[in-house]
């Protein structure tokens, strides 16, 4: 039988075969959260899966978002940053980092990644998610399908 580490793989080639977007893994982006100069975390999922849990100091962007809406809400943040983007599986993160590359290049960001995996290879891999009272073991699945790719915390 295949399990959620299988399918979650193979959701993640799909993406990276159609996103040629750069990404980043989840030890480094922990590595880097941990550091002097944590990155600035954009989270692109919706309202109701951010308010379920995310990771730690992530900043909500709905997976809509235009490229002038984003210039206008976060370019002054981007310059000398590194940014990186997640959602789910990298679906939705990957789209939105296509669409505003050119801004974060032209704001003086120094780097710009998806996180490959999204926050459910980040929370399969046991590392902490939050919600609005602290640490959570709770994950928004987004469907029962995206749910098989999720290992449950006991």
């Amino acid at each position: 039988m295949f399990g959620s580490d299988w399918l979650l793989d193979a959701t993640i080639m799909m993406i990276e075969r159609t996103h040629r977007v750069e990404n980043l893994a989840t030890d480094e982006l922990a590595a880097m959260l941990a550091g002097a100069e944590p990155p600035l975390l954009f989270d692109v999922r919706t309202a109701g899966e951010y308010e379920k849990s995310r990771i730690a100091t992530a900043v909500r962007v709905d997976p809509d978002t235009g490229l002038d809406d984003f210039a206008a809400r976060y370019a002054a943040l981007l310059a000398g940053r590194d940014l990186v983007l997640y959602c789910s599986v990298g679906q939705r993160s990957s789209e939105l980092l296509k669409r505003v590359e050119s801004v974060c290049g032209k704001a003086g960001a120094k780097s710009c990644r998806n996180l490959r995996g999204g926050i459910f290879r980040w929370y399969n891999e046991g590392r902490p998610v939050v919600d609005a009272s602290g640490e959570t073991d709770d994950i928004d699945t987004y469907d029962p399908l995206w749910a098989m790719m999720v290992e449950r915390r006991q």
